[in-house]
């Protein structure tokens, strides 16, 4: 059985425990060393020493885990005597949850994943849940690009629809994100033209698209829903406005359904009307027809998709395995071995490439594991060398050392969150709680709707649609006093009349609810009954419907804290001297909603919203694939000068106040605090300015924070070494 640790280094002693049962995959690390040795002779290069402890433990944190290393954490490994403990901690590191957030941002940004990206439906949080969970499965690469490419049906299904749900609308620049994201081609130009820089021709384009150009995302589809329109429709006893508002009706049940489906249709795709070259016609059928690689034969029967999908993820592929060796090589060493990554040519050509062509056949023979893979790399003598600070763009990198680079801005903030967390890898309870609960009451609503017989559904329609003809009368009179309340600036009587609108409709909603619950009551379907029992949850039956319509609200402070928590929070509470039974209590429900304000990256809004610190420091905005941006910029200073961020990080609270608080001595205050920000020791001269420092501010009550802010504003902080 596999042995979960909390803490990878929370002792000495646990630095001799293998969290995971792996793979040997020394012989491949000391292989790659080899081979870029052979290089560095070649081209007549020194390559960088190799690094201290330190060094290498912040800098294995923040490759692996997106983090810097807690306290412990920090303290943990400098005190392990094992021989292996670097190899030790990587697999650590690998097996624990900070891999998974990390490289959710990564895979997020690639994916272009938003959480309010597909019309803020159940499928944009079933996307980003399909690559947690893809990833904390450790879930072969090609495996989870097959699924994202071959994925249909509801959100309930998969999560995976995401993909198609992302560019819903949009099929040409689908397949134009594919390409790039998988093969590291780019094809966009020859959406509308031959590439003016490669082989692909405009034809070329079409025949790859007509693939996957019939995915088609759509709202949750009831054999019910088309059978009542078909029903609304025949009735002659309907006039139009009726016909109207009882689809009005039959929508607003649906709402909460609406962007959750993804089809596949059967339509032909046509070459546009302005085609211009000599090889087709235009408005020709196009035939699908793969870019390289072994030809692909579809028949009438052929599900178009799941063998695009065969053909993009096969090992014989020229292209698929190379990028995702090159990408992860990228993300190890800070770049890849073909500059750029994703978009190869056919003169691309690698720095070393005996290296490429070994890391191709190792990903192979490793089945795609993401995990194994890195392990290799993380490894080599390359990656605990030092760090090259300049690297000429457009020139060869011969990988004497890791590239030096600055920190993403999700690492960044990860980083702030263990300075200020118990927990930095705690997920958003209440976000998670809240996704998990609508996710399960919009399944249930499909379940309800789709099981109801079509001619219940009907008269809930026609109910509805009777109630929504008095409703418009008065919406509409309501709307022309508050047009004439505006034009005369009263504030208050516009106010006044939204306020009625908005309780107008939440009686509409209300109807909604109370004449579709009463339509699935009448149905003789006993799981229909079973479900609307579970949903009204001792309330209000003819609401029990809204229950599954509205969005559920979820209090921080409902989230359950197990012993353990509790214990430590006792322990924190000692040493900030909180002893009335009041200030317990507000620490406890600080505690508790820590998880929503400081939570890792991954567990925030994907991406963060405009002004947020992660925006602010270049997080992607997830429109097109890796849009993130490691920039300085002066905004970036004012928010950690005049933001609240910096008193939150020094307040009484955090956990890096409560770790200066324990250390007795202004020396073991200062070592805290290297270790907490630099995961190392002050050196001699660092040790006497900063006593020097402490002794001539003493009296200043804004000390730490003062010099938080300059450790923060360090290169040797937003650096990865």
């Amino acid at each position: 059985m596999k042995a979960m640790l909390l803490l990878p280094f929370a002792a000495a002693a646990v630095c001799l425990t293998v969290p995971t049962q792996a793979a040997d995959t020394s012989a491949a690390s000391r292989q790659i060393d080899v081979l870029l040795a052979q290089g560095w002779k070649k081209h007549n290069i020194t390559p960088n020493p190799l690094v201290d402890d330190a060094t290498f433990l912040r800098r294995v944190y923040l490759t692996v885990a997106g983090r810097i290393p807690t306290l412990d954490e920090a303290r943990a490994f400098h005190a392990c005597q094992a021989p292996d403990k670097r190899a030790k901690l990587i697999d650590c590191l690998l097996d624990g949850e900070g891999y998974v957030q990390h490289f959710f941002n990564y895979w997020a940004d690639v994916l272009r994943a938003q959480s309010q990206g597909v019309g803020g439906s159940t499928t944009a949080q079933q996307y980003l849940n399909f690559i947690r969970e893809s990833l904390r499965t450790n879930k072969p690469w090609d495996q989870m690009a097959r699924e994202l490419v071959s994925s249909e049906g509801t959100c309930f299904d998969t999560g995976a629809i995401g993909y198609y749900m992302r560019d819903r609308g949009m099929p040409l620049d689908n397949l134009s994100n594919t390409t790039r994201i998988f093969l590291g081609t780019r094809m966009e130009c020859a959406q509308c033209h031959d590439h003016p820089f490669d082989r692909w021709t405009q034809k070329q384009f079409f025949e790859m698209a007509a693939f996957t150009h019939n995915m088609t995302a759509s709202s949750y589809r009831s054999k019910g829903n088309d059978e009542v329109q078909k029903m609304v429709r025949a009735d002659k006893s309907l006039d139009s406005q009726s016909r109207d508002l009882m689809r009005q009706a039959l929508n607003e049940a649906f709402r909460p359904l609406r962007d959750t489906l993804v089809v596949q249709n059967k339509g032909q795709l046509r070459l546009p009307h302005d085609y211009k070259y000599q090889d087709a016609k235009p408005k020709d059928v196009v035939r699908a027809s793969v870019m390289f690689g072994k030809p692909v034969a579809l028949t009438k029967e052929s599900n178009a998709i799941g063998e695009f999908g065969r053909w993009l993820t096969s090992p014989e592929n020229p292209r698929f395995t190379t990028l995702i060796a090159n990408r992860l090589w990228e993300r190890v060493f800070g770049a890849g071995i073909y500059e750029q990554v994703d978009e190869m040519l056919d003169s691309s050509v690698a720095s070393n490439p005996e290296l490429m062509r070994f890391l191709e056949r190792q990903m192979v023979a490793l089945k795609y594991d993401m995990k194994a893979y890195l392990r290799v790399l993380l490894n080599t003598q390359l990656f605990a060398r030092a760090s090259t600070k300049e690297v000429s763009p457009g020139a060869p990198y011969y990988f004497q050392g890791p590239v030096f680079h600055r920190m993403t801005a999700e690492q960044v903030w990860d980083s702030l969150v263990a300075l200020v967390s118990p927990d930095p890898e705690q997920p958003n309870w209440t976000a998670r709680e809240r996704e998990k609960r609508d996710l399960e009451n919009r399944r249930r609503l499909a379940q309800i709707l789709d099981q109801t017989e079509a001619p219940l559904l009907f008269e809930a329609a026609r109910a509805v649609a009777d109630a929504m003809r008095e409703q418009n009368k008065e919406f509409d009179a309501l709307r022309k006093e508050l047009d004439v309340a505006r034009a005369k600036n009263d504030k208050e009587k516009a106010r006044d009349i939204q306020r009625r609108l908005g309780q107008s409709q939440r009686i509409l909603r209300e109807s909604v609810s109370r004449q579709f619950y009463a339509a699935a009551k009448k149905s003789g379907n006993e799981k229909i009954q079973e479900e609307l029992a579970a949903v009204s949850g001792g309330g209000s039956m003819d609401m029990a419907m809204m229950n599954l319509m509205e969005d559920t609200r979820v209090d921080a402070r409902d989230m359950p804290l197990d012993p353990k928590h509790m214990k430590r929070i006792q322990a924190d509470e000692q040493v900030l001297g909180i002893k009335d039974p009041k200030s317990a209590k507000n620490f406890e429900n600080y505690q508790r909603s820590l998880h929503q304000t400081w939570s890792r990256a991954a567990e925030l809004p994907s991406p963060a919203p405009r002004g947020h610190f992660l925006r602010e420091f270049g997080q992607s905005d997830r429109e097109i694939v890796e849009n993130a941006s490691d920039e300085a910029s002066v905004p970036q200073a004012l928010t950690m000068m005049n933001g609240s961020l910096l008193s939150q990080l020094t307040g009484a609270w955090s956990m890096l106040s409560i770790n200066l608080r324990k250390a007795v001595t202004n020396e073991d205050k200062i070592n805290t605090f290297f270790l907490s920000l630099y995961s190392r020791l002050p050196d001699a001269k660092e040790k006497a300015r900063m006593l020097q420092t402490l002794e001539s501010y003493a009296s200043n009550k804004n000390l730490w924070e003062d010099i938080t802010l300059a450790a923060l504003s360090t290169q040797r902080f937003i650096f990865v070494e």
